[in-house]
């Protein structure tokens, strides 16, 4: 329950998106550098942060 009182919180939300875009952002420029293995890891880390948002 604390988990959700914090994230219903305007900062905290607007922190969790900017935090999300630039995991995805990282992912597709190494994914354009051809390094696959990073993207791959920074799209996850990217998806644990929306679902952590979402849920």
């Amino acid at each position: 329950m604390k988990l959700l009182k914090i994230l219903s919180k305007p900062g905290a939300l607007v922190s969790g998106w900017t935090s999300a875009i630039l995991c995805f952002s990282a992912a597709s420029g190494f994914w354009l550098a051809g390094e696959r293995g990073k993207a791959i890891c920074w799209t996850v880390l990217g998806a644990v942060e929306v679902l952590a948002i979402v849920w």
